[in-house]
């Protein structure tokens, strides 16, 4: 398999941009881990993460998205990948090593699925904040994650929210583009 996968795109699904290939190439699974993705989109972080985890569940609200990523595994050959419709955490059972996640960051609204794979409400939080709450309930003891945020999501009070829900708090990639910076963060528990 290629470093970069190949994807096969559809129209009402987030299309892989700067942002996506900027996290899926941070992504940081080790052999025998198990991995969630959540909000694959094409299934681009899954794909990658499937190298070298043992396992990786990955997961999406819109359902046309899930198709979109079974198909994109297949055309890369990756077999360790299941594939499930679900609202964050919802239909996501169990306890993870690494939960990958490149949120709908955007402040804005949109209710339609393809919007709501960008457009994460009035900071651009929403959803991000959703799943700060939840995470923790989904990773094993040593476990950590990595999240998409941008400079548009109030980074200073992003790092208290981490800390208000017991992560630890660390930039590990950036990159400017032309109205915002996209931080890739690791997040895991205060030991």
């Amino acid at each position: 398999m290629e470093k970069t996968p190949k994807l096969k795109t559809h129209r009402d699904v987030y299309e892989p941009a700067e942002d996506s290939y900027l996290l899926a190439e941070n992504i940081d699974a080790k052999p025998g881990e198990t991995v969630l993705d959540v909000g694959t989109g094409s299934g681009i972080q899954a794909i990658v993460a499937a190298k070298t985890a043992k396992s990786v569940l990955a997961v999406d609200i819109n359902p046309k998205a899930v198709k979109l990523a079974t198909s994109n595994a297949e055309l890369n050959g990756v077999k360790n990948v299941e594939f499930r419709v679900s609202d964050l955490f919802e239909n996501a059972g169990g306890r993870f090593d690494l939960i990958i996640f490149n949120p709908p960051y955007v402040p804005s609204y949109e209710t339609d699925l393809l919007g709501k794979a960008w457009a994460g409400g009035k900071d651009g939080r929403e959803v991000i904040d959703r799943f700060l709450c939840e995470a923790g309930e989904h990773l094993t003891d040593e476990g950590r994650f990595l999240l998409l945020v941008s400079s548009l999501n109030k980074i200073d009070e992003l790092g208290h929210e981490f800390k208000k829900h017991g992560f630890g708090f660390e930039a590990v990639a950036e990159k400017k583009l032309f109205f915002e910076r996209p931080y890739v963060v690791k997040g895991r528990r205060f030991i």
